[in-house]
């Protein structure tokens, strides 16, 4: 009897610290700043997934294909059956814009620009690959919220507040499934399908 107990107390030993290590696998290792660097070093990367924008005057939900390589970008969104297609693409020095209707895209020399110009949005569009990411931008002043495993929470930067959750690891990184960003009478909702990196 007590070779049994002896036995079955050993074998729940085994099993408790195989789902212990398994978990270990399943929950972001190390710190705030351990994750931050790690974020650092992922600059090609493309997402799949919705877009919603709520701003005054509108609301409008899209398909969304966003492809990242450092600082060049291209995001194409399409609405439902393809219909209303835009695609805002770019690098450091230049950005073009296509809205639904335009027989040729129109050009700037950033992205901010054209928001501005054509859709009347004050936008820091160069900032969201990163905040995407689950990341504050280098470029500004910031203040965050971070959860129990170093994951960005929520996030305060120009104005905008972001606010993160279903975070999934991806090729060796923790990023966000769904990503909110609020101000300035606007709100956008990334929900992400799928995360494709490239570094």
């Amino acid at each position: 009897m007590a070779v049994f107990t002896r036995s079955r107390l050993w074998l729940l030993q085994a099993l408790y610290a195989l789902l212990l290590s398994g978990c270990a696998l399943l929950t972001p290792q190390g710190g705030q700043e351990h994750i931050q660097d790690n974020l650092s070093s992922l600059s090609h990367w493309q997402v799949r997934g919705k877009l919603s924008v709520i701003s005054p005057d509108d609301s409008v939900t899209g398909y969304l294909d966003w492809k990242q390589n450092r600082r060049d970008f291209d995001l194409y969104i399409a609405g439902p059956l393809g219909r209303g297609a835009t695609r805002l693409s770019g690098s450091r020095t230049q950005a073009s814009l296509t809205l639904p209707g335009w027989d040729a895209p129109r050009s700037a020399r950033s992205a901010e620009e054209l928001m501005q110009m054509y859709m009347g949005w004050d936008f820091p569009v160069s900032d969201i690959r990163y905040w995407v990411k689950g990341q504050p931008s280098p470029n500004g002043k910031f203040t965050a919220e971070y959860d129990e495993h170093g994951l960005l929470s929520q996030m305060r930067q120009y104005g905008w507040t972001i606010r993160y959750s279903r975070y999934s690891p991806q090729a060796g990184y923790w990023l966000p499934g769904l990503v909110k960003i609020e101000g300035h009478d606007f709100r956008f909702t990334f929900s992400i399908r799928e995360w494709t990196t490239y570094d």
